[in-house]
């Protein structure tokens, strides 16, 4: 695929808020760090590390990526995920294609990636929506295409009216993988009672205690 990169915003203040009634600030940081490092071992095993870079101008998480074989892109500052795909795309010169993806997947596999890699060559966006179906957990889209970000509320339904507003072909797909992200103490709970053998259920094993 020419000119494909992922892009992985990571906020850098107001870390899983939505925690804050369970976890301290520096738990909550700690847990933002083991996620990443749980997305960027899946892009490894996926076999497109290379292609992933980190955008955030938290610079703990900078030098956390690079030392995980990310790439990295500094923000000026913490302006939401919009601006972070759009300063993203900029910085890479509006790649061909672009796959962003949260830093907040614990059951994320190399299988799932391949499957949403597979699925770019039917359509020309690909989104995923969160379990809840109000946001986007992953979006492969082309950026020369004109869609309109729009990681807010609902955004899962507004990236599909963008790109029906652009003409563009759409395929939506989900999968456990895909659709949890770790952003409430229920979604803790899930994770520290499903088995998983990986540092993010170690993590929330201990935190739940």
């Amino acid at each position: 695929m020419r000119s494909f990169a992922v892009l992985i915003p990571v906020k850098s203040s107001d870390v899983k808020s939505r925690l804050a009634s369970v976890l301290s600030l520096a738990e909550r940081r700690e847990l933002e760090s083991v996620l990443l490092a749980g997305v960027l071992g899946t892009l490894k095993g996926a076999g497109i590390l290379a292609k992933a870079h980190v955008v955030t101008s938290d610079p703990d998480i900078l030098r956390l990526a690079a030392r995980l074989g990310a790439r990295t892109i500094e923000e000026g500052s913490d302006r939401g995920v919009n601006a972070a795909v759009e300063a993203g795309v900029a910085a890479l010169g509006n790649p061909s294609t672009v796959m962003v993806l949260p830093s907040d997947l614990p059951f994320l596999r190399p299988s799932d990636v391949k499957h949403l890699m597979r699925l770019k060559g039917l359509a020309e966006v690909v989104i995923v929506p969160s379990a809840s179906f109000n946001g986007t957990n992953a979006l492969v889209f082309p950026p020369k295409a004109g869609l309109k970000l729009s990681y807010d509320r609902d955004s899962f339904w507004n990236h599909l009216r963008a790109s029906g507003h652009e003409d563009l072909s759409v395929c939506v797909s989900s999968g456990h993988g895909l659709t949890f992200d770790l952003d409430s103490p229920e979604d803790l709970r899930t994770l520290a009672m499903s088995g998983s053998r990986g540092p993010a259920a170690a993590f929330a094993r201990r935190a739940i205690r």
